[in-house]
């Protein structure tokens, strides 16, 4: 997260790949060019292209590379507003995942939720995670991406905790509204569909104990 009064530079945008999503930026002072996504600018409506004129802050990645991040066109002003959405939209997320687990164990300790649950939560959860994770790294490399229905499915049978911590850890698919809303979806159907199941089984429950009474 980049803090307020960090330090920033002015370059121009080289070897732009449009239907990728990034290029790279040549430091106005000299230097190393720096690898520059599309999801590095703060306003998306216009289309980044060789030889803009941007001020940017310098950031290195986690394989020792240098990269631009909080991008803006010369003559617009960095807002750290969008950092403070995104950080709420992360705690949301883990918010989101942390109460579904403790609601999941609560249903599995006292109301006869199969264990096996936590396997098919735990289990889809690794595979979206591992999914997002290549989907992040082709983004980059600009390889075979991994479709986003096949994502989507993950999260609809049980992978979307693993997804939302992908997302936020990796800081990929966070910006694309049709895919939010269309994953958002999924997760309430799943969880619907969760909570169904479990009003059944305690219905069956107390059905049980009171068959038993008499």
């Amino acid at each position: 997260m980049a803090l307020p009064g960090a330090k920033r530079f002015s370059g121009v945008v080289t070897n732009w790949h449009d239907e990728r999503g990034f290029g790279f930026i040549r430091p106005e002072d000299g230097g190393p060019d720096l690898f520059l996504h599309v999801k590095a600018f703060q306003n998306r409506q216009e289309r980044p292209h060789d030889g803009m004129t941007v001020t940017f802050e310098s950031q290195v990645n986690r394989e020792g590379k240098l990269r631009a991040e909080h991008v803006v066109v010369v003559g617009e002003k960095w807002s750290h507003a969008p950092t403070a959405r995104r950080v709420g939209a992360q705690v949301a997320g883990y918010l989101a995942v942390a109460c579904f687990v403790a609601i999941m164990i609560l249903e599995v300790v006292f109301w006869g939720m199969p264990a096996w649950v936590f396997a098919v939560y735990g289990g889809t959860s690794i595979v979206a995670f591992a999914l997002y994770w290549q989907d992040k790294r082709a983004s980059i490399a600009g390889t075979w991406r991994v479709p986003e229905e096949q994502l989507h499915l993950l999260g609809l049978v049980g992978g979307w905790p693993g997804g939302i911590i992908a997302q936020n850890l990796f800081r990929h698919k966070t910006q694309k509204e049709k895919f939010a809303r269309n994953f958002w979806f999924t997760v309430m159907l799943n969880v619907l569909i969760f909570v169904a199941a479990g009003t059944i089984i305690r219905f069956d429950w107390v059905a049980l104990l009171l068959a038993t009474q008499q």
